[in-house]
C-alpha cells in the first residue's frame, strides 16, 4: 500500500478541478453556479494540499481500521498536516479562516441549501482561495496558472454589483441579508478581528476584487478600453487596449511611505537601505505594477501592491537580496578608475 500516493496525480486532479471551478463561475447562465464553484475550489484545495504532503513523504491516509476501507485525510485534516510545510510568508492562518468559511457555505450546499443573498459574500471569499491556491501552486509546485488563464474575460450583467465590503456593513441598497446571512457575516467579522488582535495580514481572508465597465459615452472613466469586432479570419482574437491610469491613483506611495507601512519585516527595522537591495534584486522599479517613473525621471511612485510583496518575503529572500546587492556595489566600486591629485 503506498501511503502517500502519487502527487503528481493528486496535483494534476487539483489543477483541473480549480480550472473547472473557475470555468463554471464565468459561465454566463447556469444554475446552482456558486455552490459548484465552491464545490470544486475546495476539492481542488484538499488535492493539491495531499500533493504537498506526498511530494514531502507524509501519508495522506488516516490509520487503518480492521474491516473498513482505507480513507484519505478530509481538507481541514490535510490543511493541518500540511500547514507546518507551507510557506511562512503565507500566513496560515489567514488561509484556514478562509477554507473554514468557504466549507461552511459548501457544506449548506451539500447537505442542505444556502439563504439567498451569499452570493455577494461568496465572490469575495472565493476569489482570494483562488489567488491563495494559485499562490501556493507558485510557491510549492513552481506551477504558474497564468499561463494558461487569460485576463481578458468579458463580464457582462444586469444588475449593479454588490460591494462585499458595504453589503458586510449593511449599507448596500438591495442587499438581502437574511438570518443565515448575517451569522456567515459575523463568522466573517470575528475571523478578520481575530487576525487583527495577532497583527496579521487579512488580505488571505477576504479582498474585494473590483471590475468596471463603461459604456462608449463614458470611456473617458474606463479603466479598461475592449473592442469586440467580427473576426475575418479564423484563430482571430479581440484587440484589447489597457488605459494608462492616473498614477496619483494607482501608484500614490513614495519610498518614505513604502517604508512606513512596511514598518518591520521578518523582526527587523525595514529601512530604505534594504528596500532598495529589494527593489533591485526583484526588479520592482522596472515592474509597472509596483512602480511609476515620470517621464522626466524625477519623480517615482509606488503602488499598494508593493508593500504586499514585501511583507510577504522570507527572512531568506530579504538576507539574499541584501547579500547580493552589498556585492554588488563593492564590485562597482572596485571597478572605478583610480584618479591622481596633482598639487600645484
Amino acid at each position: 500500500m503506498n501511503y502517500r500516493s502519487s502527487y503528481r496525480r493528486l496535483l494534476g486532479n487539483g489543477k483541473s478541478a480549480l480550472m473547472a471551478a473557475i470555468e463554471i463561475y464565468n459561465k454566463p447562465r447556469i444554475d446552482y453556479r456558486d455552490e459548484c464553484f465552491v464545490i470544486l475550489l475546495l476539492n481542488a484545495w484538499e488535492l493539491i494540499l495531499k500533493a504537498v504532503l506526498s511530494k514531502n513523504g507524509k501519508s495522506i491516509f488516516y490509520p487503518k481500521r480492521r474491516h473498513e476501507p482505507y480513507r484519505t485525510f478530509s481538507l481541514d485534516d490535510a490543511f493541518r498536516k500540511a500547514e507546518p510545510l507551507l510557506p511562512a510568508e503565507f500566513g496560515t492562518q489567514a488561509l484556514r479562516l478562509n477554507l473554514e468559511l468557504l466549507s461552511t457555505y459548501r457544506d449548506n450546499a451539500v447537505h442542505f441549501y444556502n439563504a439567498e443573498g451569499f452570493g455577494s459574500v461568496i465572490y469575495a471569499l472565493a476569489q482570494t482561495s483562488v489567488i491563495n491556491l494559485k499562490d501556493l501552486l507558485k510557491a510549492m509546485f513552481d506551477i504558474d496558472l497564468s499561463d494558461e488563464i487569460t485576463w481578458q474575460l468579458l463580464p457582462l450583467g444586469l444588475d449593479t454589483p454588490i460591494d462585499p465590503i458595504q453589503y458586510i456593513a449593511g449599507s448596500q441598497t438591495g442587499a438581502k441579508q437574511g438570518t443565515a446571512v448575517k451569522q456567515f457575516l459575523g463568522e466573517i467579522a470575528r475571523s478578520t478581528q481575530a487576525l487583527e488582535k495577532q497583527k496579521l495580514d487579512t488580505g488571505r481572508l477576504l479582498t474585494v476584487f473590483k471590475v468596471k465597465m463603461e459604456s462608449t459615452k463614458k470611456i473617458e472613466h474606463a479603466d479598461l478600453v475592449m473592442g469586440v469586432q467580427k473576426a475575418d479570419q479564423a484563430g482571430a482574437r479581440p484587440l484589447v487596449v489597457a488605459k494608462p491610469m492616473d498614477p496619483n491613483v494607482t501608484h500614490p506611495l513614495r519610498m518614505t511611505e513604502v517604508i512606513g507601512a512596511v514598518g518591520s519585516l521578518r523582526g527587523q527595522p525595514f529601512t530604505s537601505s534594504t528596500f532598495q537591495a529589494i527593489a533591485w534584486k526583484h526588479g520592482l522599479k522596472e515592474n509597472p505594477t509596483f512602480c511609476w517613473r515620470a517621464t522626466e525621471g524625477v519623480l517615482v511612485r509606488y503602488s499598494h501592491d508593493v508593500v504586499a510583496f514585501l511583507k510577504r518575503l522570507t527572512e531568506g529572500d530579504v538576507e539574499l537580496a541584501k547579500k547580493e546587492y552589498k556585492a554588488r556595489a563593492k564590485k562597482k566600486g572596485a571597478q572605478k578608475p583610480a584618479t591622481a591629485t596633482i598639487l600645484l
